[in-house]
């Protein structure tokens, strides 16, 4: 159990590198050609053009880290044997898309980008964060030698660390909201 719990841990560094740096572009409002609403009725304006160039390009050096440690600790993930280019922009895309929906229902429910509903806080926190986990399992279902139980690690582990790091960012002062 200790190894399939390592591992999960391996595959969440892709996007917790990627997603870190993008926070600080967002910051630092770098590319702001790029920072044009996709459709700003239906995702609102922070889902834009920037999101879905930078996290996939971010994602990328995160591959190879993950490819790095699965080879140090003799794990056998699929990492190393992945083209860690197109994993990284599958991932950093997949991303970005299962995030989509979740906003799309904020939107309808009047909720301004950005924020939380007022209502169930604690679930729809968990559920902001757990969204796009969802979009990568299936990216790492097909390209890599990965268990079902890697995938539910994942998605727990993924989700308790996606909050936690929301509240260090926004301690620091690289995000407005906490979650």
């Amino acid at each position: 159990m200790r190894e399939i719990v390592t591992e999960s841990f391996i595959l969440l560094i892709p996007l917790v590198f990627s997603g870190i740096l993008h926070m600080g572009v967002v910051t630092a409002d770098l590319f702001k050609f790029l920072k044009v609403p996709i459709n700003k009725k239906l995702f609102g304006q922070n889902k834009t053009y920037r999101g879905f160039v930078v996290m996939p390009l971010l994602t990328i050096p995160g591959v190879f880290i993950a490819s790095y440690c699965e080879k140090v600790l003799n794990l056998s993930l699929g990492f190393v044997d992945s083209n860690h280019i197109v994993l990284g922009i599958l991932l950093g895309l997949f991303y970005c898309i299962f995030e989509l929906p979740n906003s799309l229902y904020k939107r309808r429910k009047g909720i301004a980008p950005g924020k939380m509903s007022k209502e169930n806080a604690l679930k729809h926190a968990v559920i902001d964060q757990a969204d796009s986990g969802f979009g990568l399992i299936i990216i790492y279902y097909i390209l890599l030698d990965i268990s079902l139980m890697h995938l539910f690690l994942f998605i727990v582990i993924g989700t308790i660390i996606h909050l936690i790091l929301n509240y260090v960012l926004f301690f620091f002062g690289l995000r407005k909201e906490p979650f």
